[in-house]
């Protein structure tokens, strides 16, 4: 089949980038043709970049994209001058291209209100000129809140498929087939080798920084552990906060109403800073070699996420960890949707060891301090399960479950909640529309900036 796998702006969301990489790489693992298509805002010039340096590229944690052959950083996004640009003379190309394919699988379907896209409205209405078979890709629990525009095209869909439980109940409003499809990865280069005795003391964290990653929550608990490396990776707007000499948010700094157990010397400085001081490593973004030989080393990795409102959310990289070996630490409300900690996936003990969302900073290091006093044999017992656990995230698994949702095939993890959404759900959909571009049946552009 042919295959195209379009992706809006995105230069340094490393989770949808390893997810398009691995996705078009299961695809090709299949025997499928896929042709990889990058949009970009109509406001923005075309870049054309010189790639002739490979090398020097893959010296500066760039790669070698395994699903799009292309030089990637999981901060910058992709190294390219063979991108496909979306602005107002080239969608009816787009669109020409598409219906070429048999199959369009939207990596992100979504067009963000931000300075580089407020002035493009072409990517919108052009989802229904499409005649292929149309699959949108939900990451987020954050659907309805942030693109409920999204209703509007449902009937040019074959589905919905989302990463996790939370992205599944959001788009429960769409009422069309939707799939709980799991990340991919290349489970088959699984390396069971856990090496128990080789890893070090050490603690590893990778993921954007947004509020729901919660990674301050890692942050404040740091002064709190005992002889123990932490390493800390990715960036975002959070990071920026907790590090800002004039917009660091009062949240970020050490108090006695978020720190009770914190002493005189931790006291109104910034969480950042104390963790510095008491030796956190801040890496940045990375390379995926040079994670996986930080995981291969570390006792733990840590994915700080919960949400009250969201649930199960948990990050990709915790199933990469998992393909090292490394054992997880997960937090009971961004692992599950329950404070036992007990997900669709994932249950405590037996896959992850579990951190309670509302932890001091002191609870949260005494936990993990307790952690680090584990046993070969638990250590071992658990990475075993893990192994086991996520070969059903297998990209080439992944990949076919993609192509029966386009299909009307039913695919994907099972879920309690129906496929197809309560009544009540649909027209909550049609509100929604209504409300969110205060029309009835009639869509504005101009509305929606």
């Amino acid at each position: 089949m042919k295959i195209l796998v379009p992706v809006h702006q995105f230069y340094n969301y490393g989770g949808i980038i390893n997810h398009t990489e691995q996705l078009i790489a299961g695809l090709k693992d299949l025997g499928h043709e896929v042709t990889f298509a990058f949009l970009k805002p109509s406001t923005q010039k075309p870049k054309t970049v010189n790639i002739q340096n490979v090398d020097e590229l893959l010296q500066n944690e760039y790669e070698i994209g395994p699903g799009t052959g292309i030089p990637v950083h999981q901060g910058k996004g992709w190294m390219t001058n063979y991108y496909s640009f979306l602005n107002q003379d080239s969608v009816d190309d787009f669109v020409r291209m598409a219906n070429q394919h048999d199959i369009v699988i939207w990596e992100s379907i979504f067009g963000f209100k931000n300075k580089s896209s407020k002035k493009n409205t072409t990517w919108l209405p052009m989802i229904e000129s499409v005649k292929s078979k149309q699959v949108m890709i939900v990451h987020d629990g954050n659907l309805q809140k942030l693109y409920p525009w999204v209703y509007k095209f449902k009937n040019s869909l074959s589905g919905v498929a989302c990463v996790h439980d939370s992205a599944y109940k959001s788009a429960e409003f769409m009422d069309i087939p939707r799939s709980m499809i799991l990340n991919p990865q290349h489970i088959s280069d699984v390396n069971p080798d856990i090496n128990f005795g080789n890893r070090r003391r050490q603690l590893f964290s990778l993921q954007t920084f947004k509020k729901m990653k919660r990674v301050d929550d890692l942050v404040s608990c740091v002064p709190h552990l005992n002889y123990c490396d932490v390493i800390i990776g990715g960036d975002g707007i959070e990071r920026a906060y907790m590090t800002s000499k004039d917009k660091c948010k009062e949240e970020y700094y050490c108090s006695l109403q978020r720190d009770p157990d914190a002493s005189q010397r931790l006291l109104g400085n910034k969480i950042w800073d104390n963790a510095l001081t008491y030796g956190m490593e801040y890496i940045g973004f990375i390379s995926e070699n040079r994670r996986d030989s930080i995981l291969r080393e570390s006792m733990f990795f840590i994915d700080s996420t919960w949400s009250k409102t969201y649930g199960e959310h948990f990050n990709r990289t915790l199933v990469e960890a998992m393909r090292m070996g490394t054992v997880p630490i997960a937090v009971n409300l961004g692992i599950s949707c329950n404070e036992d900690g007990v997900g669709s996936l994932f249950t405590p003990d037996e896959n992850y060891l579990m951190l309670k969302y509302d932890y001091t900073p002191k609870q949260y290091a005494d936990a993990i301090n307790d952690f680090l006093t584990i046993t070969k044999e638990e250590y071992e017992r658990i990475a075993n399960n893990n192994f086991e656990m996520i070969k059903q995230f297998d990209r080439k698994k992944i990949a076919q479950d993609y192509i029966d949702l386009a299909l009307g095939i039913p695919c994907g993890v099972e879920h309690s909640i129906p496929a197809f959404a309560d009544p009540k759900f649909v027209q909550n959909g049609e509100d929604m529309w209504s409300k969110f571009f205060e029309v009835e049946k009639t869509f504005s552009l101009e509305s929606f900036f």
